[in-house]
């Protein structure tokens, strides 16, 4: 059965061609590799019998698939095989419980529900919850093929068409499905690598969710498009990450979220500082080309833990479901600002405005709203034209809804969303991000989020949520006050406290303000 051609495809049928051995996927759950080859091969079977599972003989049509795969090759197999017979990934999240998955299912109208051995437990559910005239399919899980064969390839569709509906985290609204095209995938992914520099000879240890766009363009797509190796596993384990950067040179690449690399800092503390594993864990680290961090803001202690025990200077970037990436810091470490997530992508136009008037702001440090142009914007909101046509300017810009500051040399410093961290208190405005990181200076402090809180006399008190670290002695509000009065300016200290076990995160560990405020001030919701 043949395949169309779509960039990805033709990079990967040329990585095969110049070597047939060249690994494409590393399984760690199925302790198994993957050329190009066979994934190219196994891709186009499975296209064969979903179009067989439908009664269709040729394409799709952009219907959406939906697939509950677990992180490894089977997962990658099943989203090249939908794009292959031109159909629309609609990929669950993994740890939603099925009342979320029926909410993405119900609002992106599948034709398939493809579901994987190790989620056969919920198909009954989803099931019960689904309209009747969606198909179910089991998924038979791949294995090695010692001999595989290139499939044939014809001419593609065009690439205008619909590719991928990730949905939007749902912090802020209802989760929205983001549509993406097969061009728009394309310019995503071929920006980062030519940003990043990935090459055949790098190898990405992945970890990320793969209901994403950090996981699936940054980790994926420009992964494979580059001819990179994916070593992929199921769940994030930092004694794992770490066993395996001591193994040196057998990755170069590591992306993820703050919260990781903050469990990676502990982990490396608890278990293996003073030991005998401690110089190779180290050098190992040292070794990797590129580590990058995005997703939420990076803490700066984090970073600097980080970089204190390997030697690695995370490199940050802006990105968000209906753009990808648009802003990078560059592999120059010494060009990396603290704080700042850089500039824009090749081929990305970034541009600051005031959230009033919508005129364009080209002052040095000072705050504006961050729109996005270019190829890297993706198609639409899925069936909600009027909440697409609301999120763009009259010239044609997408207004993310975030605020930056621009510096002398025209690096940006993201401030927060502009419905939930910019606080106005007393005729100032505060970025909760900044708060935020001064606060996780503080040795005490192991998780804080910072809101704003109603209040008539101030317009909006400053509020945190707080969990200390185990073994510290947790601060009254003064004491803590007292602490940050060295830290930041007096309006911007918070005047309400409330200390908790934990802060609530979703998978790529963002923290949705709302719900916080919900949660320990119902009243001021």
């Amino acid at each position: 059965m043949p395949i169309p051609s779509l960039p990805l495809f033709a990079a990967a049928e040329q990585h095969a061609r110049e070597n047939p051995e060249k690994i494409a996927v590393v399984d760690t759950t199925k302790q198994q590799s993957f050329t190009f080859v066979q994934l190219l091969a196994d891709a186009a079977a499975l296209r064969k019998r979903i179009l067989e599972e439908l009664g269709l003989k040729e394409d799709l049509g952009e219907r959406r698939i939906a697939f509950l795969v677990p992180n490894g090759y089977d997962y990658v197999a099943t989203q090249w095989a939908v794009w292959a017979a031109g159909g629309v990934c609609v990929p669950l999240c993994t740890s939603h419980p099925v009342k979320e998955l029926l909410y993405t299912v119900g609002d992106s109208d599948p034709s398939l529900i493809i579901v994987h051995p190790y989620f056969e437990k919920l198909a009954p559910a989803l099931r019960e919850g689904c309209s009747t005239d969606i198909s179910f399919m089991g998924l038979e899980p791949f294995s090695k093929n010692e001999a595989p064969t290139l499939p044939s390839f014809v001419p593609s569709f065009d690439l205008t068409r619909r590719a991928l509906m990730i949905y939007t985290s749902g912090t802020t609204s209802n989760p929205k499905g983001c549509v993406t095209t097969h061009e728009t995938i394309t310019f995503q992914a071929s920006c980062l690598v030519k940003a990043w520099k990935y090459s055949p000879s790098d190898t990405l240890i992945h970890v990320l969710p793969l209901h994403h766009i950090h996981g699936i363009i940054n980790g994926l797509t420009a992964s494979f498009l580059s001819g990179a190796t994916v070593e992929m596993h199921a769940k994030f384990d930092p004694k794992v990450i770490w066993e395996r950067w001591q193994d040196r040179g057998s990755s170069t690449l590591f992306m993820a979220v703050p919260t990781i690399y903050s469990r990676l800092n502990d982990y490396f503390d608890a278990h293996i500082r003073g030991t005998d594993q401690e110089a190779s864990a180290r050098a190992g680290a040292r070794a990797l080309r590129l580590l990058v961090s995005g997703s939420a803001a990076l803490p700066t202690p984090i970073k600097n833990k980080f970089a204190e025990i390997t030697g690695q200077v995370l490199l940050e970037r802006y990105g968000m479901t209906e753009i990808g990436m648009a802003l990078s810091c560059g592999l120059e470490i010494e060009k990396r600002i603290d704080g700042s997530v850089g500039w824009p992508l090749p081929g990305v136009q970034v541009r600051l405005t005031e959230k009033e008037t919508g005129q364009i702001v080209d002052g040095v440090d000072e705050d504006g709203m961050i729109e996005i142009k270019g190829g890297n914007v993706f198609r639409e909101y899925w069936r909600k034209p009027e909440a697409t046509a609301s999120e763009f300017t009259a010239d044609g810009w997408f207004k993310t809804g975030d605020v930056a500051k621009r510096d002398s040399n025209g690096a940006y410093f993201i401030q927060g969303r502009a419905s939930v961290d910019l606080i106005k208190s007393g005729g100032y405005k505060i970025s909760a991000l900044e708060v935020e990181r001064k606060m996780l200076a503080l040795d005490t402090i192991q998780e804080v989020a910072v809101v704003g809180l109603a209040d008539e006399e101030w317009g909006q008190r400053v509020a945190a949520v707080v969990k200390f670290r185990e073994g510290t002695t947790p601060l009254e509000l003064p004491a803590l006050r007292a602490e940050l009065k060295n830290e930041m300016a007096p309006y911007k200290i918070p005047t309400v406290l409330k200390v908790v076990e934990g802060i609530e995160r979703n998978a790529m560990g963002k923290i949705n303000k709302k719900v916080i405020i919900q949660k320990y001030w119902p009243d001021k919701a």
